[in-house]
């Protein structure tokens, strides 16, 4: 995929509204000096979306406040509906809500939204969304929704611009990003920008939200292609535990790899585990990393190689994640050198060949894993509260 098309992305999913938990004192003991957690920010290999450090440079800043310009459009041969405004205003507001509480108010968006409908200067079949939509026809739609808006809207401060179509388009079928927009209005060169079409109206904010995880810098996490001896789970990867990959799974909240690499989560909070040392971490759970708990130690990172690491955190049915199945340690890798689409996060299955896919692959207390490549054994245990005691020892 060439970096043009690479640069929009299509989803896949939903949203939990939810709310954090009270702090808790979070405890780190080490047998011998632990790395530091620089020596854990796998470079990034890529060039694109990715996993790795630090974020694609065409990223927007995921700290501070964004600048969202909310366009809604309509067509000639499906204008909006009398009294339809509400509906679509309020449809994507959750998303927003979600960004802002998984951040812990680090990032803080700003929407102006067009006074109403915002005529399209063609017929909604003219604008071909299906899959495969091309960079050029994807900018097409967006630069004529930016001009016919323009006269009475100040794009001068805008940093992305969120085009959403009336419902009644069906043709504008589903919700591609890019980052790499090339549109100059009031001064102001824009270059990223999502258009929402009749998906979103299915899935709701969730889709927003991942999205921008998109205009942040974040990969896909669900597959491109289906393996090929499960050609129907495009989510064999990290099923619905973060919202770059299934966006109606069970626990939506980003993963905490994905929070540090956008500046939500501290490097104090990230316990980077040395290969020939035993390791002793007590980790909060991930929903309350960046709210409730911003100063405790949020996850154990396994550098095993220059691109790959093993990531352990604490997933509890807590905010977003409310609905989870099997709450306890989350163990997953992170390949920096793998793109898009391809698998960069693969979480460990606790539970290999249950009915519940993903669903309960946490690991629980007094259960153990040995990481293939390495031999290190990684054993699970509890801890006061909520807390989750990760134990790892060097292989032999």
């Amino acid at each position: 995929m060439n970096e043009r098309r690479s640069a929009f992305i299509a989803i896949a999913a939903l949203l939990v509204t939810g709310v954090a938990a009270a702090p808790a004192t979070a405890e780190r003991a080490h047998a011998a000096p632990a790395p530091g957690a620089a020596q854990c920010k796998l470079p990034a290999a890529t060039g694109d979306l990715g996993s790795g450090f630090p974020v694609d440079d065409q990223a927007l800043p995921a700290v501070g406040t964004l600048n969202a310009a909310m366009l809604f459009v309509d067509f000639e041969d499906h204008p909006a509906p009398r009294g339809s405004l509400l509906k679509a205003e309020s449809n994507l507001r959750s998303g927003v809500e979600y960004l802002e509480n998984v951040s812990g108010g680090a990032l803080d968006i700003e929407v102006t939204n067009s006074d109403g409908w915002v005529r399209m200067p063609e017929p909604s079949t003219s604008y071909p969304f299906e899959r495969g939509l091309s960079y050029e026809d994807h900018v097409r739609y967006i630069g004529d929704a930016i001009e016919a808006a323009d006269a009475d809207f100040d794009f001068s401060d805008t940093d992305v611009v969120w085009v959403v179509a009336t419902e009644e388009a069906e043709s504008i079928s589903y919700s591609p990003t890019t980052n790499h927009l090339d549109v100059t209005a009031d001064g102001n060169h824009l270059t990223h920008a999502v258009t929402f079409g009749y998906d979103q109206w299915r899935w709701g904010g969730l889709v927003l939200a991942h999205e921008t995880g998109h205009s942040l810098g974040l990969p896909d996490l669900y597959l491109f292609e289906a393996p090929e001896d499960d050609p129907e789970n495009w989510h064999a990867a990290v099923g619905g535990w973060d919202l770059m990959g299934l966006i109606s799974g069970q626990a939506p909240e980003f993963l905490a790899w994905h929070r540090w690499q956008l500046g939500w989560l501290a490097d104090r909070q990230v316990v980077c585990a040395p290969l020939d040392a035993r390791t002793t971490a007590t980790i909060v759970p991930v929903e309350e990393s960046t709210t409730g708990r911003p100063t405790a130690d949020a996850m154990v990172v396994l550098p095993v190689s220059e691109t790959r690491a093993v990531v352990v955190e604490n997933r509890q049915a807590i905010g977003y994640d409310r609905e989870i199945l099997a709450p306890g340690a989350l163990v997953h890798t992170v390949d920096t050198g793998v793109r898009t689409g391809h698998g960069p996060v693969q979480v460990v299955d606790a539970t290999p060949g249950s009915a519940d896919a993903l669903d309960d692959a946490p690991f629980q207390p007094g259960t153990s894993w040995t990481e293939p490549s390495t031999g290190a054994v990684l054993t699970f245990g509890e801890a006061r509260g909520n807390g989750l005691r990760i134990t790892i020892d060097p292989g032999a």
